[in-house]
């Protein structure tokens, strides 16, 4: 979850539209992954980027969901934190993968495949996506 502080935020409630608002910063407390996705929203003949950064997988398959020929992912990233990647810091990395599936006590668990090559897993103790009950591909870079 992404966290901001009221003192924060841009302008008033409403801008940049109905709905929005914007900041100048937002927080993250946990040492959990997220998702940096950049998409190419098609508006008549022209087209524009957008970024947006899911707090999870939940959010990043919803998002995956909505792609149409108007709405384009054309980018997903995966940032680790070191305890997860093993270095000393956050890590963005291109995702090539994502599978999510059940270990054998049911616990939900992540695989997510790096273009460096890492395989990172949300399980203690580094399941692979063949050892998974019920595992289905979430996002496939193409």
């Amino acid at each position: 979850m992404f966290i901001s502080d009221e003192s924060c935020l841009v302008g008033f409630p409403g801008f940049p539209g109905p709905g929005r608002t914007a900041w100048r910063m937002v927080e993250r407390d946990s040492e959990e992954l997220w998702y940096h996705v950049r998409l190419r929203i098609r508006e008549g003949e022209g087209s524009r980027s957008k970024k947006c950064m899911p707090a999870d997988s939940a959010v990043l398959a919803h998002l995956l969901s909505q792609q149409s020929p108007d709405n384009t992912i054309e980018e997903v990233q995966v940032v680790t934190a070191p305890c997860m990647n093993g270095s000393n810091s956050d890590r963005m990395e291109k995702l090539v993968s994502l599978v999510i599936g059940y270990d054998q006590s049911g616990e939900c668990v992540l695989i997510h495949k790096v273009a460096g090559g890492a395989v990172y897993s949300s399980a203690h103790n580094s399941l692979d996506a063949g050892s998974l009950i019920d595992a289905r591909t979430i996002y496939e870079d193409a």
